[in-house]
């Protein structure tokens, strides 16, 4: 990367007046895919880090980094993130997060829910659990009713790494995102109407795979 960076700002440098602006351009557009692509390729996320922000989850460059960090389930749904400390100590943590990865996976904290990313590239994919209905056991005098959960849904979300936007993972989002790979989406376009919303991560995890 610092090679071709290097000749490209020797072009600009020993090109004709005129041309500058376009070269600024090329760099600066040069710079920015090495960027993704590199991000895309290894998907190599600090692990047991804290991302305050999209742009450190993007830039892998978390602001924090605690000895072991966790999700420690408190209660039904609901999930504390706490941390170990230099001394051996066990603490909530208690400042927002944009997201964190402990030694094995990478989440985001998304609509009050810790969910984890189960791709990571230029398209990243996440999703949580949520509990769509509650409803509570009729109950004789004197006993208390029992509540119990009828229905979980899996709500999953697109994270497009190039504008940090975050949508809901759908065919036509699929199909919008992997639009500049015209062979992927060939592929993908020729599929069953079944099959393509079943491989709707298949083909995110193809496209990072190829871009």
């Amino acid at each position: 990367m610092a090679v071709l960076l290097l000749l490209a700002e020797f072009v600009y440098f020993y090109c004709t007046k005129p041309f500058r602006p376009y070269m600024k351009a090329f760099i600066l557009l040069l710079f920015t895919t090495i960027c993704l692509r590199s991000f895309a390729q290894t998907g190599n996320i600090k692990r047991n880090a804290v991302f305050l922000s999209f742009e450190e989850f993007k830039n892998n460059t978390p602001s924090i980094h605690p000895i072991h960090i966790f999700l420690e389930q408190t209660a039904e749904d609901e999930y504390t993130l706490k941390y170990q400390d230099s001394t051996g100590n066990t603490e909530k943590y208690k400042r927002s997060v944009w997201g964190f990865s402990d030694s094995e996976d990478v989440y985001i904290r998304y609509n009050k829910h810790y969910a984890k990313f189960m791709a990571i590239g230029r398209i990243c994919v996440f999703k949580y659990l949520q509990e769509s209905q509650t409803q509570w056991s009729a109950s004789q005098p004197g006993f208390a009713s029992v509540r119990y959960k009828t229905k979980e849904v899996e709500k999953s979300y697109i994270l497009d790494v190039n504008t940090g936007d975050i949508i809901t993972l759908k065919v036509s989002a699929v199909k919008k995102l992997i639009a500049d790979d015209t062979e992927l989406l060939a592929e993908y376009d020729q599929l069953p109407e079944y099959n393509q919303e079943r491989d709707k991560l298949t083909y995110i995890t193809k496209y990072n795979e190829r871009h």
